[in-house]
């Protein structure tokens, strides 16, 4: 499989870019959009995540998000977030970068840096929390996806109750791109997800339960023909 990271002068924007927001913090975005990478790498996908700007705890175990999506795409994790763009304060990484005395990028910056190498054919852009979290000292993740105008943007959202209110509030923000909903941790049999899931569809939006469900939107276009086909 060809290496999804860009030589210096080969960054171009692949076929789709995929935004991956979440409803909140802490609703399972950075998983959802790595196991969403594997998923479309088992389907023979080229894909390569970008995560502009990241901050974390670093008294908590476990990976940085960056770590996480490398690990799911074979990328290294300084390729999908620059380290001086990862800041080790559980703060938004504006607030976190100032706490440190350094520098975050604008939304400009960093819309620059999601750019893929020349053979990936999905770019996955990772934001930070919800649509209105701040990503940069100018903006928010609805800012930063006004300037990357991507070909979809991933909701992911709590399949249990509050669902449906975090789902539709993101959905008008959205309302000038393709845009669908991941219902995380979702249960068949457990009730209120069940009538969350309908009512999300009755309403019209388009909503994905299972990551292979979620991989099928990834891979049609907005009039749900398979992409690359006639």
């Amino acid at each position: 499989m060809p290496d999804p990271v860009a030589a210096p002068g080969a960054q171009t924007r692949p076929e789709v870019v995929v935004f991956v927001a979440g409803t909140g913090t802490e609703v399972g975005k950075t998983w959802a959009a790595a196991e969403l990478a594997r998923v479309l790498r088992d389907r023979g996908c080229v894909v390569a995540a970008c995560k502009p700007v990241q901050s974390h705890d670093p008294d908590e175990a476990g990976p940085t998000d960056a770590a996480a999506l490398a690990a799911a795409t074979g990328q290294h994790p300084d390729d999908v977030c620059p380290p001086e763009h990862t800041y080790p304060v559980p703060l938004a990484p504006p607030m976190a970068a100032d706490k440190l005395g350094r520098i975050c990028p604008t939304v400009d910056e960093l819309a620059t840096i999601c750019r893929f190498g020349s053979t990936v054919g999905i770019g996955l852009v990772e934001g930070v929390g919800g649509l209105y979290s701040p990503v940069a000292p100018d903006g928010h993740n609805l800012d930063l996806i006004e300037r990357i105008e991507p070909d979809l943007v991933i909701v992911v959202a709590p399949a249990g109750l509050g669902g449906i209110h975090d789902s539709m509030a993101c959905a008008s923000p959205l309302a000038a791109y393709r845009h669908a909903v991941f219902l995380n941790r979702f249960d068949p049999r457990i009730e209120v997800h069940s009538l969350n899931l309908r009512w999300l569809r009755d309403a019209g939006l388009a909503v994905a339960t299972s990551l292979p469900e979620l991989a099928d939107i990834v891979g049609t276009d907005p009039v749900g023909r398979p992409r690359g086909g006639d």
